[in-house]
């Protein structure tokens, strides 16, 4: 069970819309350290959605995504931010370094981060049809072991907000950039 040849974890996507979104959209593959909306879908921190549905998790995915870029390129544990927040690294980093970043500025390097993933993932031959999950989680249902149903997803649904993720992006519906240019048009 893979997305992007790399092996899915603990979480089935069955369980937690806003997962299967994550480990389809994700740069890296099938993986819950680039978007972590397990956060808000199953700890209902810091806000609580809908784990049984796709309506807003393509900018929960997206916002998560940014701020785990930051983290990463700060090289701190991720996890840590289940109680720290990006104003709280923000002012650690100026600390360190001396650079004064807001929130919103720090926000947007992750941003320019994933994007540049995207970019050399696209120009790799990566595309939409690799923003998919495997066959299995839209045609069989899932076990809870605690009298929860669990579905398969609704193939549509998923589609619908993974084109709503790519727009919220400023991607095209088929994932990509509207021009060659994307990289020459960054800071």
């Amino acid at each position: 069970m893979t997305v992007k040849s790399l092996e899915l974890p603990a979480y089935d996507p069955r369980g937690a819309y806003g997962m299967a979104l994550a480990y389809s959209t994700s740069n890296l593959g099938g993986t819950h350290l680039r978007a972590d909306p397990i956060a808000h879908e199953i700890l209902r921190k810091p806000i609580a959605t809908d784990r049984f549905s796709f309506a807003g998790k393509g900018r929960i995915n997206k916002i998560a995504e940014d701020n785990n870029a930051v983290i990463d390129s700060l090289i701190a544990c991720k996890f840590s931010f289940y109680g720290a927040s990006l104003e709280e690294y923000t002012e650690a980093f100026a600390g360190v370094t001396g650079c004064e970043y807001s929130p919103g500025q720090m926000n947007q390097i992750g941003e320019r981060i994933y994007l540049t993933e995207r970019y050399y993932n696209l120009q790799n031959g990566f595309n939409r049809h690799d923003d998919m999950l495997p066959e299995r989680f839209f045609n069989e249902a899932g076990s809870s072991g605690d009298g929860v149903e669990i579905r398969p997803l609704n193939r549509a649904s998923f589609l619908e907000e993974r084109r709503k993720y790519y727009r919220i992006r400023g991607l095209d519906d088929d994932g990509n950039f509207s021009g060659a240019d994307f990289l020459e048009r960054q800071p």
